[in-house]
């Protein structure tokens, strides 16, 4: 089967869009979250409940849980075709660092990566609306936040030599899920 690594910075909507996408899909896809399953390798193990305490593992441990959910996902995809859904630099208390380290990417091995990008005050409206907590909403970490998603995307796609689409989710998100499953 196949992997597609749909991406965006938190608050782009990209759980919204997939969700969106799915719906119009066959049964033969499956959207996972890369931090869903890590949150739940953390918990099984008493380290973390919630997407805060992952933030504020150390280092080792984060890339730990990063391989386990790497070879879960991997698993998954022998069985249907996966839509994995991830932040491509990942937001600790360390500081950002990679969603996707090369070991992690090699064991996933994705067809194609999606990255979803909206504009700036659109995210931050997005961030500021939701009950989730993201943090800073400035100008200028969420465009930082959006040139590292875009740094990594290319690293990504290029270390494993596969294609890399850009989505803007502006205003309609059906218009947008039309466009991923266009490229799906």
């Amino acid at each position: 089967m196949s992997i597609t690594i749909i991406a965006g910075v938190p608050g782009v909507g990209l759980s919204t869009l997939v969700r969106t996408a799915r719906r119009q899909l066959t049964d033969e896809y499956q959207v996972i979250n890369f931090g869903d399953v890590m949150l739940e390798q953390a918990a099984m193990d008493d380290q973390a409940t919630n997407r805060a305490e992952l933030g504020a593992l150390e280092r080792r441990e984060t890339l730990r849980l990063q391989r386990r959910a790497s070879e879960y996902v991997a698993d998954a995809a022998r069985e249907m075709a996966v839509l994995l859904t991830t932040h491509l630099a990942v937001r600790t208390d360390a500081g950002y660092l990679p969603g996707l380290p090369d070991d992690v990417l090699r064991e996933l091995a994705p067809n194609q990566f999606v990255l979803v990008e909206a504009q700036l005050n659109t995210i931050q409206t997005r961030r500021e609306q939701s009950n989730r907590a993201y943090g800073s909403t400035s100008d200028v970490t969420v465009e930082f936040e959006q040139d590292l998603n875009r740094t990594a995307g290319m690293q990504y796609a290029s270390a494993v030599n596969v294609p890399i689409h850009l989505i803007e989710n502006e205003g309609d998100v059906d218009e947008a899920a039309t466009e991923l499953i266009n490229i799906i």
